[in-house]
Protein backbone atom coordinates (compact mmCIF):
# COMPACT_ATOMS: atom_id res chain seq x y z
CA UNK A 1 0.00 0.00 0.00
CA UNK A 2 0.97 3.70 -0.95
CA UNK A 3 1.21 6.76 1.33
CA UNK A 4 -2.22 7.87 -0.08
CA UNK A 5 -3.57 4.46 0.74
CA UNK A 6 -4.11 3.22 -2.87
CA UNK A 7 -3.25 -0.74 -3.33
CA UNK A 8 -1.84 -1.17 -7.08
CA UNK A 9 -3.17 -4.34 -8.75
CA UNK A 10 -0.15 -3.74 -11.72
CA UNK A 11 2.75 -1.59 -12.15
CA UNK A 12 5.61 -0.77 -14.74
CA UNK A 13 8.81 0.25 -13.43
CA UNK A 14 10.56 2.04 -17.02
CA UNK A 15 13.80 3.23 -17.11
CA UNK A 16 15.51 5.87 -19.84
CA UNK A 17 16.11 3.19 -22.37
CA UNK A 18 12.89 1.21 -21.98
CA UNK A 19 10.69 4.14 -22.08
CA UNK A 20 11.22 4.93 -25.78
CA UNK A 21 9.96 1.60 -27.08
CA UNK A 22 7.30 1.61 -24.78
CA UNK A 23 5.62 5.13 -25.63
CA UNK A 24 5.99 3.87 -29.42
CA UNK A 25 4.33 0.71 -29.03
CA UNK A 26 1.32 2.81 -27.11
CA UNK A 27 0.95 4.90 -30.15
CA UNK A 28 0.98 2.18 -32.73
CA UNK A 29 -1.75 0.62 -30.94
CA UNK A 30 -3.97 4.28 -30.48
CA UNK A 31 -3.71 4.30 -33.77
CA UNK A 32 -4.95 0.93 -34.93
CA UNK A 33 -7.53 0.92 -32.25
CA UNK A 34 -8.59 4.07 -34.04
CA UNK A 35 -8.26 2.54 -37.40
CA UNK A 36 -10.77 -0.44 -36.15
CA UNK A 37 -13.51 1.82 -34.51
CA UNK A 38 -13.20 0.65 -30.96
CA UNK A 39 -13.52 2.40 -28.28
CA UNK A 40 -13.97 0.22 -25.49
CA UNK A 41 -11.59 1.15 -22.38
CA UNK A 42 -11.42 -2.27 -21.21
CA UNK A 43 -8.68 -2.96 -24.06
CA UNK A 44 -6.55 -0.09 -22.97
CA UNK A 45 -3.96 -1.66 -20.35
CA UNK A 46 -6.52 -3.63 -18.32
CA UNK A 47 -4.20 -4.14 -15.39
CA UNK A 48 -1.86 -1.21 -15.34
CA UNK A 49 -2.61 0.64 -12.52
CA UNK A 50 0.64 2.53 -11.46
CA UNK A 51 3.60 3.64 -14.24
CA UNK A 52 6.98 4.15 -12.33
CA UNK A 53 9.47 6.83 -14.14
CA UNK A 54 13.07 6.54 -13.67
CA UNK A 55 15.80 8.22 -15.21
CA UNK A 56 16.49 9.98 -18.35
CA UNK A 57 16.16 14.17 -18.34
CA UNK A 58 15.40 13.00 -22.28
CA UNK A 59 12.23 11.65 -21.31
CA UNK A 60 9.33 14.73 -22.83
CA UNK A 61 6.46 15.55 -21.26
CA UNK A 62 4.50 14.76 -24.39
CA UNK A 63 6.08 11.13 -24.19
CA UNK A 64 4.73 10.91 -20.34
CA UNK A 65 1.66 12.24 -21.21
CA UNK A 66 1.08 9.54 -24.20
CA UNK A 67 1.74 6.69 -22.32
CA UNK A 68 -0.60 7.61 -19.43
CA UNK A 69 -3.41 8.93 -21.95
CA UNK A 70 -3.21 5.16 -23.62
CA UNK A 71 -3.23 3.23 -20.18
CA UNK A 72 -6.56 4.21 -18.95
CA UNK A 73 -6.79 2.34 -15.57
CA UNK A 74 -3.98 4.10 -14.66
CA UNK A 75 -4.46 5.53 -11.19
CA UNK A 76 -0.70 6.72 -9.88
CA UNK A 77 1.77 8.15 -11.92
CA UNK A 78 5.40 8.11 -9.95
CA UNK A 79 8.03 10.56 -11.90
CA UNK A 80 11.13 12.34 -10.84
CA UNK A 81 10.60 15.79 -10.15
CA UNK A 82 13.13 16.87 -12.99
CA UNK A 83 10.67 15.25 -15.43
CA UNK A 84 8.03 17.47 -14.44
CA UNK A 85 7.41 20.58 -16.54
CA UNK A 86 3.93 22.94 -16.88
CA UNK A 87 3.71 21.50 -20.20
CA UNK A 88 3.12 17.76 -18.03
CA UNK A 89 0.70 19.14 -15.34
CA UNK A 90 -1.48 21.35 -17.88
CA UNK A 91 -1.61 17.98 -19.85
CA UNK A 92 -2.57 15.59 -17.66
CA UNK A 93 -5.33 17.97 -16.28
CA UNK A 94 -6.41 18.76 -19.78
CA UNK A 95 -8.25 15.53 -20.68
CA UNK A 96 -10.97 13.68 -19.03
CA UNK A 97 -10.41 10.11 -19.40
CA UNK A 98 -7.22 10.03 -17.60
CA UNK A 99 -8.57 9.03 -14.27
CA UNK A 100 -5.26 9.52 -11.82
CA UNK A 101 -6.10 9.31 -8.32
CA UNK A 102 -2.23 10.04 -7.30
CA UNK A 103 1.12 11.78 -8.50
CA UNK A 104 3.99 10.92 -6.72
CA UNK A 105 6.78 12.75 -7.14
CA UNK A 106 10.47 11.85 -5.74
CA UNK A 107 13.58 14.81 -6.17
CA UNK A 108 16.92 13.46 -5.72
CA UNK A 109 20.09 15.91 -5.26
CA UNK A 110 21.42 13.82 -8.00
CA UNK A 111 18.30 15.62 -10.18
CA UNK A 112 20.09 19.12 -10.19
CA UNK A 113 19.09 21.53 -11.37
CA UNK A 114 15.52 20.94 -10.40
CA UNK A 115 13.08 22.59 -13.15
CA UNK A 116 10.99 25.62 -12.36
CA UNK A 117 7.04 24.97 -12.47
CA UNK A 118 5.09 27.83 -12.57
CA UNK A 119 2.60 29.06 -9.93
CA UNK A 120 0.19 29.16 -12.67
CA UNK A 121 0.73 25.56 -14.01
CA UNK A 122 0.07 24.76 -10.21
CA UNK A 123 -2.97 26.38 -9.68
CA UNK A 124 -4.64 24.83 -12.79
CA UNK A 125 -3.71 21.57 -12.05
CA UNK A 126 -4.75 21.43 -8.62
CA UNK A 127 -8.06 23.21 -9.45
CA UNK A 128 -9.49 20.88 -12.18
CA UNK A 129 -7.72 18.12 -10.17
CA UNK A 130 -8.55 18.79 -6.04
CA UNK A 131 -8.78 15.27 -5.18
CA UNK A 132 -5.56 14.25 -6.46
CA UNK A 133 -2.87 13.08 -3.90
CA UNK A 134 0.42 14.80 -4.60
CA UNK A 135 3.05 13.07 -2.55
CA UNK A 136 6.26 14.25 -2.51
CA UNK A 137 9.71 12.65 -1.70
CA UNK A 138 12.39 14.53 -0.72
CA UNK A 139 16.02 13.86 -0.29
CA UNK A 140 17.08 17.98 -0.93
CA UNK A 141 19.14 19.35 1.88
CA UNK A 142 20.36 22.60 -0.08
CA UNK A 143 18.14 25.31 0.72
CA UNK A 144 18.03 26.44 -2.93
CA UNK A 145 16.74 23.88 -4.04
CA UNK A 146 14.02 22.93 -1.41
CA UNK A 147 12.45 26.72 -2.58
CA UNK A 148 11.96 25.62 -5.79
CA UNK A 149 10.07 23.06 -4.45
CA UNK A 150 8.01 24.14 -2.16
CA UNK A 151 6.16 27.17 -3.88
CA UNK A 152 2.65 28.81 -3.05
CA UNK A 153 0.60 26.81 -5.28
CA UNK A 154 2.33 23.79 -4.73
CA UNK A 155 -0.65 20.69 -3.56
CA UNK A 156 1.15 18.72 -1.90
CA UNK A 157 -1.32 16.53 0.77
CA UNK A 158 1.50 13.88 1.01
CA UNK A 159 5.16 14.85 2.14
CA UNK A 160 8.20 13.05 3.43
CA UNK A 161 11.89 14.65 4.06
CA UNK A 162 14.08 11.89 4.06
CA UNK A 163 17.46 14.26 4.48
CA UNK A 164 17.51 17.12 7.53
CA UNK A 165 15.57 20.06 6.22
CA UNK A 166 16.81 23.19 6.86
CA UNK A 167 14.72 25.75 8.93
CA UNK A 168 13.32 27.55 6.52
CA UNK A 169 11.57 24.59 4.96
CA UNK A 170 10.20 23.26 7.98
CA UNK A 171 8.45 26.79 8.29
CA UNK A 172 7.53 26.98 5.00
CA UNK A 173 5.17 23.58 5.32
CA UNK A 174 2.63 25.29 7.38
CA UNK A 175 2.37 28.43 5.22
CA UNK A 176 2.29 26.68 2.00
CA UNK A 177 0.79 23.47 2.14
CA UNK A 178 -2.80 23.83 3.17
CA UNK A 179 -3.28 20.63 1.69
CA UNK A 180 -1.00 18.28 3.75
CA UNK A 181 -2.89 15.06 4.67
CA UNK A 182 0.61 12.83 5.96
CA UNK A 183 4.30 14.74 7.67
CA UNK A 184 7.00 12.55 8.02
CA UNK A 185 10.25 14.37 8.54
CA UNK A 186 13.47 11.59 8.90
CA UNK A 187 15.63 14.16 10.60
CA UNK A 188 15.85 17.54 11.98
CA UNK A 189 18.93 19.23 13.31
CA UNK A 190 18.57 22.48 13.88
CA UNK A 191 16.59 22.27 17.76
CA UNK A 192 13.08 21.17 18.74
CA UNK A 193 11.12 21.13 16.28
CA UNK A 194 7.73 22.28 18.66
CA UNK A 195 6.69 25.66 17.13
CA UNK A 196 6.74 24.04 13.78
CA UNK A 197 4.62 21.36 14.39
CA UNK A 198 2.37 23.79 16.39
CA UNK A 199 1.66 25.67 13.47
CA UNK A 200 1.42 23.25 11.01
CA UNK A 201 -1.36 21.91 13.08
CA UNK A 202 -3.10 25.41 13.07
CA UNK A 203 -2.68 25.98 9.55
CA UNK A 204 -3.06 22.36 8.04
CA UNK A 205 -6.25 21.76 9.11
CA UNK A 206 -6.50 17.98 6.94
CA UNK A 207 -3.23 16.95 8.47
CA UNK A 208 -4.39 13.50 9.79
CA UNK A 209 -0.72 10.96 9.73
CA UNK A 210 2.15 12.49 11.48
CA UNK A 211 5.79 10.74 12.02
CA UNK A 212 9.08 12.12 13.14
CA UNK A 213 12.37 10.39 13.10
CA UNK A 214 15.77 11.36 14.27
CA UNK A 215 13.91 15.00 15.38
CA UNK A 216 14.24 16.83 19.19
CA UNK A 217 10.59 17.60 20.45
CA UNK A 218 10.27 18.44 23.77
CA UNK A 219 7.75 16.54 25.71
CA UNK A 220 5.16 19.45 26.40
CA UNK A 221 5.22 20.58 23.20
CA UNK A 222 3.82 17.24 21.68
CA UNK A 223 1.51 17.74 23.58
CA UNK A 224 0.28 21.30 22.71
CA UNK A 225 0.87 19.77 19.04
CA UNK A 226 -1.22 16.59 19.86
CA UNK A 227 -4.34 18.82 21.37
CA UNK A 228 -4.76 20.96 18.48
CA UNK A 229 -5.28 18.41 16.01
CA UNK A 230 -6.30 15.36 17.79
CA UNK A 231 -9.57 14.64 16.91
CA UNK A 232 -8.21 14.30 13.20
CA UNK A 233 -4.81 12.92 14.27
CA UNK A 234 -5.22 9.02 12.88
CA UNK A 235 -1.68 8.28 13.00
CA UNK A 236 1.56 9.16 15.39
CA UNK A 237 4.65 7.68 15.08
CA UNK A 238 7.55 9.49 17.93
CA UNK A 239 10.54 8.11 18.60
CA UNK A 240 11.38 7.83 21.95
CA UNK A 241 14.96 9.03 21.65
CA UNK A 242 13.92 11.80 20.09
CA UNK A 243 11.37 13.70 23.26
CA UNK A 244 13.18 15.54 25.59
CA UNK A 245 11.49 15.63 29.17
CA UNK A 246 10.90 18.86 30.99
CA UNK A 247 9.26 19.96 33.76
CA UNK A 248 5.59 19.74 32.50
CA UNK A 249 5.88 16.07 31.32
CA UNK A 250 8.44 13.31 31.34
CA UNK A 251 8.00 10.18 28.50
CA UNK A 252 5.73 8.16 30.67
CA UNK A 253 3.49 11.25 31.48
CA UNK A 254 3.37 12.41 27.90
CA UNK A 255 2.11 8.88 26.86
CA UNK A 256 -0.43 9.04 29.43
CA UNK A 257 -1.82 13.12 28.00
CA UNK A 258 -1.40 11.70 24.18
CA UNK A 259 -3.75 8.26 24.89
CA UNK A 260 -6.15 10.41 26.52
CA UNK A 261 -6.23 12.92 23.85
CA UNK A 262 -6.62 10.69 20.92
CA UNK A 263 -8.87 8.30 22.89
CA UNK A 264 -6.47 5.20 22.50
CA UNK A 265 -3.36 3.97 23.80
CA UNK A 266 -0.41 5.52 22.49
CA UNK A 267 3.25 5.22 23.28
CA UNK A 268 6.48 6.74 21.47
CA UNK A 269 8.50 4.07 19.22
CA UNK A 270 11.13 2.04 21.04
CA UNK A 271 14.33 1.98 18.61
CA UNK A 272 16.78 -1.05 20.15
CA UNK A 273 20.71 0.58 20.45
CA UNK A 274 22.16 -2.25 18.55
Amino acid sequence: MNAAGFVPHDFVDLDGERFKSAVTISKARRREQHRDGDGDDDRRCKTLHLLRVRGSQRLSAEGIFVLTDYCRRLRELSISYSLLSDELLLALCSVKQIHLETLRIEAHPETRPLPYISDKAWSVFSNRLPNMNVILLSYMADEDDERLLFTPHFPVTHLYLGDAPSQATISRISEQCPRLIELVIAAYESGPIDRFLISIAKNCAQLSAVGLGDCEVTCSGLARFVALCARRLQALYVVEMSLIEDAEFDITGVSANVSSLLGRTWVPEYVPLW
